[in-house]
């Protein structure tokens, strides 16, 4: 899915334990996504960022360096939110884990009904969500 992606990726999930944020293909395919400039975005949600500093060294590199395209915030944990996790490209391709804990999930390239709704949701949740995962730290 990810291969796929041309304009915008959106992602929510608990945290990324399960996704291998890090592994080199998926990593070279974020860059490329991130150095293709053109208004591309990528937005992940997550309920957890805690560990995303500490478990994910190259996202936090590629949030470094493309942090005008690349962007990770916090849900808001006050508010709301799915059990299920989501992958949203382009706004026609859906990859759907009806679990956070579930590795396996369902894919569909060419859902537009169901990407619209879960862009809508997606969408309220970012605005609602109050921290950023930052990639520089201060030490005061």
């Amino acid at each position: 899915m990810l291969a796929g992606t041309h304009r915008q990726l959106r992602l929510y999930d608990h945290d990324l334990g399960l996704l291998e944020m890090d592994h080199a293909p998926r990593h070279e395919a974020l860059r490329a996504l991130c150095v293709a400039g053109g208004g591309r975005r990528i937005e992940l949600l997550l309920d957890d960022i805690s560990l995303v500093a500490r478990k994910h060294p190259r996202l936090m590199q590629l949030v470094r360096d493309f942090g005008h395209v690349l962007e990770i915030r916090q849900a808001d944990p006050d508010a709301p939110r799915p059990e299920q996790a989501f992958v949203l490209s382009d706004r026609h391709g859906v990859l759907l884990r009806a679990d956070k804990t579930a590795v396996h999930g369902t894919l569909h390239l060419e859902d537009a009904r169901d990407a619209v709704l879960l862009n809508q949701e997606f969408e309220n949740m970012w605005q609602r969500a109050p921290a950023s995962v930052s990639a520089t730290t201060l030490g005061l």
